[in-house]
């Protein structure tokens, strides 16, 4: 198949632009390198289409130059509402990458992408959210046809996917590739909630040390969170519903408590629940005047932001992504929404070393999935611990590190 031809996308210039971008994302990518040049010799996917419903930027490229490498016909169709880089999309375009592309964002034009993506007849796919696969059986179920399996990039692919495999409407096994042990530990202490901190600190003018910064949810991105809010110097409080988890987060010398009670003190609140609606109106209004609110991920929202609106009297914009509300008596709320916008991308050149070996376990997990997909049911899944083991592998070699091996540890 040829390339979607575009006006733009056949421009030397921006492909020569792109070139230079996804090859300073590579020199950052040892992990997927590797990957690359094992993919070349063995040819896995030789004869194989796979679509990427995934953000076209410099590092998603690495990643589908690797499974190009590895002899896959590959169609890039941006998920999400990510426009697509014009330099990207050139660059992998006049490289032989079928490129699905548009400027729109809108939720039905990015529909549109993904299903003209589909209708190339895929064998596996990477779906960014999980809501391609729900919007398919909801909308198109005959573009599952011929579908043998995919991988979900990150937990936001979960609920839909998991909703799918109790109703036993899952056409397909999906492996989601953040639940994966490594990824577990590693993502949200190296990747995305460094860059949640930064955010705090300047745009959001907020100086932790000495205050009291309440974390809602102790998975691992509340762990991370809480993590660095102590090392700047707060005094953190957690709220969590899974008792087990609360433990923990009290072993790791954090206060744990309710969240209405937490509400009462806390001079930052972040929600790391990943469910929406979990910092509302009644917590709101129990808070003291000044305190800063923020949420980092999900796409729908962890802040309930109407019933803010509904029990605030005016509010306005202070900067970017920061708003004040005031409510009647006077108190002000501040709301910092870390999460990208949908204007921007959520991968970028900047975080190409943080996403490698993230992206070089979903091209492992792809790998695993086509030779095992006639043995696996129709079900959501971890990647086994083997790829997880195998990508940490990887990345001890590419930073020249030796670990022992069972034989040479002691046994006395």
């Amino acid at each position: 198949m040829q390339a979607i031809v575009r006006t733009w996308i056949n421009d030397s210039a921006l492909a020569q632009e792109g070139r230079r971008r996804i090859s300073r994302a590579s020199s950052q990518m040892p992990v997927m390198n590797r990957l690359r040049e094992r993919f070349a010799l063995e040819r896995p996917f030789k004869g194989l289409k796979i679509v990427l419903a995934l953000p076209p930027e410099a590092p998603t490229a690495c990643l589908g130059k690797a499974l190009q490498a590895g002899g896959a016909e590959l169609v890039l169709a941006g998920g999400g509402p990510h426009p697509n880089n014009s330099g990207i999309c050139a660059a992998l375009a006049a490289d032989g990458i079928t490129v699905i592309t548009d400027f729109g964002t809108e939720p039905e034009t990015v529909k549109g992408r993904l299903i003209r993506a589909m209708e190339t007849g895929p064998h596996l796919i990477v779906d960014d959210s999980g809501e391609l696969v729900a919007m398919l059986q909801a909308e198109r179920p005959d573009l599952l046809a011929g579908i043998r399996g995919g991988a979900a990039r990150t937990r936001a692919g979960l609920p839909p996917l998991m909703k799918l495999e109790k109703e036993q409407r899952l056409p397909f096994p999906m492996i989601v590739i953040d639940d994966a042990p490594g990824m577990d530990a590693l993502a949200p202490r190296f990747g995305t909630v460094p860059s949640v901190w930064d955010d705090l600190l300047q745009a959001a003018a907020f100086d932790a040390a000495g205050k009291t910064v309440v974390v809602a949810g102790y998975g691992l991105r509340g762990k991370a969170i809480a993590m660095q809010a102590r090392a700047l110097g707060a005094h953190v409080v957690v709220a969590e519903l899974d008792p087990p988890k609360a433990v923990e987060a009290f072993m790791d010398g954090c206060q744990v408590m309710r969240l209405q009670e937490a509400a009462l003190i806390g001079d930052l609140l972040i929600s790391a629940t990943g469910a929406p609606d979990t910092i509302g109106g009644k917590h709101c209004f129990l808070m003291k005047d000044g305190v800063l609110l923020c949420q980092t991920g999900l796409p729908g929202g962890e802040i309930n932001t109407n019933e803010l609106a509904d029990i605030a009297v005016s509010r306005g914009t202070v900067r970017k992504n920061l708003e004040r509300y005031e409510l009647i008596d006077g108190r002000k709320i501040y709301l910092y929404d870390a999460r990208p916008p949908a204007n921007e991308t959520s991968v970028d050149d900047d975080c190409a070393e943080t996403t490698d070996m993230r992206l070089a376990l979903l091209a492992l997990s792809l790998h695993y999935m086509n030779g095992h997909y006639d043995r696996l049911g129709n079900e959501v899944m971890k990647a086994p611990y083997a790829l997880d083991e195998e990508i940490a592998v990887l990345k001890l070699q590419s930073l020249g590190l030796n670990i022992d091996e069972a034989a040479d540890r002691w046994t006395g």
